[in-house]
């Protein structure tokens, strides 16, 4: 089984996806489990995840301040087996203390808005959702191939390998503003983020030995169950720092 999904603070409506490897493809494509029971718990809170289908389920959060310490325990229960995992609420960073990664260039009288996929050396792990707010939809939050930003506390695993300096790029005008939404990470789930990407993204001629990508997971299923706190702010393009 495949665990994607988490809590994330900044919504009520909380999302985690169940999977499998299609034993019909040689793609090794994908499809969802249904007929699970999925809870995550917090102390005495308790949030019921119902069965939407293809694998996808959905829950509500409970009034945050009702939290009991900052450990969230998700348990899952499918065909009599038990599966387990445990992440922590960090508490995010607001965005006006944070470095961007984000800025603008002109050319002929053109803006246009470069977005980093990573930053490496950070003082703290975050996931980012950086886009235009004529393109941003909130379903983008919820989706889990949005175009998401990663600034991590590790140094870049090779600073000659060029697959590190990916960009999602915008076409803007000094009149429009960017949205930016700014998730906390644990220690943990950022290290498996970094790993996961040793394994897909950066893995490249130039790549160091790539590590094991470890979950959280119990009973020998794949992914991470994660637990973000979030927030979002309007910034108008021309407070964003021009490119030297």
């Amino acid at each position: 089984m495949i665990v994607e999904g988490g809590i994330n603070t900044m919504y009520k409506e909380q999302y985690i996806q169940l999977k499998k490897l299609d034993g019909l493809k040689s793609n090794s494509g994908t499809i969802g489990i249904s007929g699970a029971t999925v809870r995550v718990t917090n102390g005495s809170n308790m949030i019921e995840f119902n069965d939407l289908g293809e694998g996808l389920y959905y829950g509500e959060l409970f009034n945050l301040k009702d939290t009991v310490g900052n450990v969230f325990q998700l348990t899952i229960t499918l065909n009599g087996k038990l599966y387990e995992a445990q992440d922590q609420l960090i508490p995010v960073v607001p965005i006006e203390n944070a470095f961007l990664p984000v800025e603008k260039s002109n050319l002929n009288n053109r803006w246009t808005v470069k977005v980093n996929k990573h930053l490496f050396g950070m003082r703290t792990s975050n996931k980012w959702l950086i886009m235009p707010q004529k393109d941003f939809s909130e379903d983008d939050i919820s989706s889990f191939r949005s175009p998401f930003s990663y600034s991590y506390r590790l140094g870049a695993p090779n600073v000659l390998n060029n697959l590190l300096g990916k960009t999602y790029n915008y076409d803007v005008s000094l009149k429009d503003s960017l949205i930016v939404s700014k998730f906390s990470e644990s220690p943990r789930y950022s290290r498996f983020i970094y790993n996961l990407f040793q394994e897909t993204e950066w893995k490249g001629l130039l790549s160091a030995v790539p590590a094991n990508v470890e979950g959280n997971i119990s009973n020998n299923a794949l992914g991470f169950f994660y637990v973000m706190d979030g927030v979002r702010k309007s910034i108008p393009i021309k407070d964003i720092r021009t490119s030297k």
